[in-house]
């Protein structure tokens, strides 16, 4: 019997890492034989928190976009639009080595070039929006996204979903 496959991706601050590892531990409890991948922002504290939890990691090179403009984030943020197009690469490369049964994003600027991508090669992709208000990466995602799952129902009203969000609150891992 072929093991599930799950791909995560999330990252940036543990708002967005740990609801991902608390599914994952959820997974590896009810599917010992399932297959987790996590994807992380090359120097991002998931690098350091998911492989802790004893979950294979991946990187990508990625960065957030700087909203307060001065020339050090102007400077910062021609940097991300180059990182953008490389990370999409790097993302491609890992889902096509993977072959994921599911990409899961969490939220947070890692998981938008990853999931974007997975969509883009017709893997299945589900998200969760841990605020009330969702993030960038979330609204961008969730017209194709295959599942929406929402922490807050007064999310929804902020996003445009194909399909209508399962409200989920948020998911903690055990240990926590």
């Amino acid at each position: 019997m072929k093991s599930m496959k799950i791909l995560f991706a999330g990252g940036g601050t543990a708002g967005h890492i740990n609801p991902a590892l608390a599914v994952a531990g959820t997974i590896r409890e009810k599917e010992p034989g399932a297959q987790i991948l996590y994807v992380g922002a090359k120097g991002g504290t998931e690098e350091r928190l998911v492989p802790q939890c004893g979950y294979t990691f991946r990187s990508i090179t990625i960065a957030g976009f700087q909203r307060k403009l001065n020339w050090k984030n102007l400077k910062r943020n021609v940097q991300n639009v180059a990182h953008l197009f490389t990370s999409t690469q790097e993302a491609k490369r890992i889902i096509q080595e993977f072959k994921p049964d599911v990409c899961m994003g969490t939220g947070g600027y890692v998981s938008g070039p990853v999931l974007k991508e997975a969509q883009r090669l017709g893997f299945k992709t589900a998200i969760h929006e841990q605020n009330a208000y969702p993030g960038v990466t979330t609204k961008m995602l969730a017209p194709k996204a295959d599942r929406v799952m929402l922490a807050m129902p007064e999310a929804e009203k902020y996003l445009k979903c194909g399909k209508k969000p399962i409200i989920t609150g948020n998911p903690v891992r055990g240990e926590l």
